[in-house]
């Protein structure tokens, strides 16, 4: 009888053991929007990530966020958006066994997502983001690819959908809006540039407003947060706004101009670095 009890008392401490294991394995496949993937949380060091899996395969600058690098490991099947303080700003998840506390992951339908995070904003084909929950994924047929772990965004009216339209608007900022429609809405700028100070600035959100005879003629945004319905925003290649919209456009300064769509950019060599909505004007430019 002793040695059924010793046996049985080993059986169970076997199972609490294996428990245990399986609970800590579980914490480190475990994503949360804004936080981490796995073992790996934003805002790391990404020594964090070299002690763990050592080099990674490649090491490019990242074409949509100036000043970064993507890490690759394609064997783990992650990637690391890291910035120039060597801090993990965005993680790219493309194997299958990790998934979210309601058990989503890569290979998941769309529409789960969805009804965990609600609609979701689209930035681009086959492209959702969940900014408020800091996490964003690229889908075919339905069915999620890819999940990025990135900063939460907290909700802000003035953005609206994100979406940048040219000729009509940035989110909730739209042509043709009075400058009291724009100081209800933004506050106060923190400061008002050009000869009749009818340039607005809010560093603080990336935009700049420009008015004409108090309707306002131009935005400008600075923060990636803002897309077009295709995908662009800055920090994107010059090439790929020429790709979609062309070469009708005029070169003014650092800036160029796609008069009759009402959409521009300023650049940063072939950087976008901000992104122009206006009212659409009659002619054409000059590539």
């Amino acid at each position: 009888m002793k040695q059924i009890r010793t046996a049985v008392w080993l059986y169970l401490s076997l199972i609490a053991a294996l428990t245990i294991s399986g609970l800590a394995q579980d914490s480190n496949t475990l994503l949360v929007g804004g936080e981490q993937a796995g073992p790996f949380r934003l805002g790391s060091s990404f020594q964090t990530v070299l002690q763990r899996l050592g080099a990674p395969n490649s090491d490019n600058p990242s074409a949509g966020d100036p000043g970064t690098k993507m890490k690759l490991y394609p064997k783990h099947q992650l990637g690391f958006l890291v910035n120039p303080e060597s801090k993990v700003i965005g993680i790219t998840v493309v194997r299958k066994d990790w998934k979210t506390a309601r058990g989503l992951g890569v290979g998941s339908p769309v529409v789960a997502f969805q009804e965990v995070y609600g609609r979701g904003l689209k930035r681009g084909q086959g492209q959702l983001a969940f900014p408020q929950h800091g996490i964003a994924l690229t889908y075919t047929g339905g069915t999620v690819q890819t999940i990025y772990i990135v900063k939460k965004d907290a909700v802000d009216p003035v953005k609206g959908d994100h979406l940048v339209v040219g000729g009509t608007r940035a989110g909730q900022l739209r042509i043709g809006r009075t400058s009291d429609d724009l100081l209800r809405l933004l506050g106060p700028p923190s400061s008002k540039e050009g000869a009749q100070k009818n340039i607005w600035v809010y560093p603080d959100r990336g935009i700049r407003l420009g008015f004409i005879q108090g309707r306002l003629h131009l935005v400008g945004v600075t923060s990636g947060d803002w897309v077009t319905p295709s995908g662009l925003k800055v920090g994107r290649p010059f090439s790929e706004m020429k790709k979609e919209l062309g070469s009708d456009y005029r070169v003014e300064r650092s800036s160029v101009f796609y008069d009759k769509w009402g959409i521009g950019a300023r650049l940063q060599g072939d950087m976008l670095v901000e992104i122009l909505i206006f009212n659409p004007k009659k002619g054409t430019g000059q590539g």
